[in-house]
């Protein structure tokens, strides 16, 4: 397989010892999702009634016949990926996401550097479970100065679980019992094979070809690279680009 290779980019969280990866797989695996195919974390005959399939379908946002999927690879704890959400994701929502023309996937990345961050996703995914995943996204990121680096940090996360008006008994179970770590692992697991080693990193699939950015990327700069899948320009040489597909592992 291709690795990418790619100057690391300034406003970018980097995992010390190793690289976690993720592969072009994914983003295929993503987009025949509505289709039946394998959910996005890489889970296999999941119950799309179970909390794993609740949870998987709940961190996917935008219209199931988008031209582009764009793949987040992020970790909540990651003060870069916070900058992103804080201000290119929310433009990517109104003018690409709500307008229909893209989709988004959150796949999640929590470094070991980061001693929250694992909570912080299965809070996430917890939420994602009854249809909030991106309630609690907003919210996880709008806090993190809060939360980030304190030991009371799961007490924090069910007071934002409180304010989405969760239903507490269910979000307390999947959350003391991992019910989405599997998740969450697989999703770093299939990290394993394309060597990018940071957060925020995406990847932009459609019909017109794919292109990945890493770092708290500017919307204008994200957004021409949304219009060239969509146009179905080739990317410019040395532009980064995600690694070949291969087929889906079980």
């Amino acid at each position: 397989m291709m690795r990418i290779r790619v100057p690391l980019p300034r406003r970018f969280c980097t995992l010390a010892a190793a690289a976690l990866l993720i592969t072009a797989t994914l983003a295929t695996s993503a987009c025949g999702q509505s289709q039946g195919a394998t959910p996005a974390s890489g889970a296999s005959a999941v119950n799309p009634d179970s909390v794993l399939g609740r949870a998987d379908r709940g961190r996917m946002k935008g219209a199931e016949g988008a031209q582009v999927t764009i793949i987040e690879i992020s970790d909540f704890q990651c003060p870069y990926c916070r900058e992103f959400a804080a201000g290119t994701y929310k433009q990517i929502d109104s003018a690409y996401v709500r307008t229909g023309r893209a989709r988004i996937i959150y796949i999640n990345l929590p470094l070991s550097s980061h001693q929250q961050a694992f909570s912080a996703a299965e809070a996430a995914m917890c939420a994602g479970a009854q249809g909030k995943f991106w309630q609690m996204h907003d919210r996880l990121f709008a806090t993190q100065r809060e939360w980030s680096g304190q030991a009371d940090a799961v007490t924090r996360f069910e007071r934002l679980a409180g304010e989405l008006q969760l239903d507490m008994a269910a979000w307390r179970d999947c959350t003391v019992n991992d019910r989405t770590a599997s998740i969450i692992v697989s999703d770093a697991m299939q990290a394993a094979e394309a060597r990018i080693n940071g957060t925020p990193t995406f990847i932009i699939n459609g019909r017109g070809g794919q292109r990945s950015l890493s770092g708290a990327v500017p919307y204008d700069q994200f957004a021409r690279e949304i219009d060239a899948v969509l146009n179905g320009q080739p990317a410019a040489p040395g532009a980064q680009t995600p690694p070949a597909a291969t087929p889906p592992q079980p």
